[in-house]
Formats: structure tokens, sequence, C-alpha cells
């Protein structure tokens, strides 16, 4: 069974990035953390116009770490465009990735694959997580 945290997060994750690709064809890094008292709150990473994905995953990498060392959150996720090789197939495929970990020592990347289609049109696989080592809550 899921974290009620992170079901909450990716309600709020998954609908804005699919927006996103819709409208844009792909989004910059993004997240959303749950605070002490049990608020969501979002989060960019615009450090400047031309930043690379990575330097934002980098910046709210750290911005989560800080908030996660004074006590400010209990869980914190990070969304970005990337690839992934769903289960049991052989080839990458664009996916919504989503790092996600609480203060209660769980921590995954859930992710949602997708495929553009023609006229716009993005259809999405399974949505499935791997556990993956913490970064956030250290």
């Amino acid at each position: 069974m899921a974290h009620p945290d992170f079901d909450e997060l990716l309600n709020v994750l998954i609908p804005f990035a699919q927006q996103q690709l819709q409208k844009h064809g792909g989004f910059f890094p993004f997240g959303a953390t749950v605070t002490s008292a049990g608020e969501v709150v979002c989060n960019a990473g615009y450090e400047k116009e031309s930043a690379e994905a990575e330097e934002l995953i980098d910046l709210l990498t750290e911005a989560f770490r800080r908030e996660a060392a004074a006590g400010n959150i209990r869980t914190a996720a990070l969304c970005y465009d990337g690839r992934t090789l769903p289960l049991g197939k052989s080839k990458k495929t664009d996916a919504i990735c989503i790092r996600m970990e609480n203060r209660e020592d769980r921590s995954s990347t859930v992710f949602l694959p997708y495929r553009k289609g023609w006229f716009g049109r993005i259809s999405y696989g399974e949505l499935f997580a791997v556990a993956r080592e913490r970064q956030f809550f250290l």
C-alpha cells in the first residue's frame, strides 16, 4: 500500500505534468512537498531562463534537503520529463518521472510512461514504481 502523502503528491504532480505535456510537449522539473503540518506546497526550480533540466533537479534536490534537515517537511517529490524502461519491455520510452521520499524511510521513483502520437495526442502506459536511494532526507 502506498503512503498517503505519496498519493496526495501524485494527485497534484501527475495532472500538472500531463497538462504541460499537452500544451507544450514537455515540461521543466518541478516538485511538491508535504509540510510537517500536512499542507501541500508546490515548488519550481527556475533559477534562470536558460537553465538545463539537471540544474533545476539539483536546485530542487538541495532545497528539499534543506527543508528536510530543518524539519519543515515530511514528504518531498520531484517531477521531471525523462525516459524509462517499462517493466517487461525492451525499449526505453518517454515518461513522467517522480522521485518521492518521506522522513519515515520510504523512497521510490514513480514512472508514468507516455507516447506522443498524431495531432498532439498523448497515450499513457501503466504507472509503476521502483525503490531508490534517499536524496532528500539524509
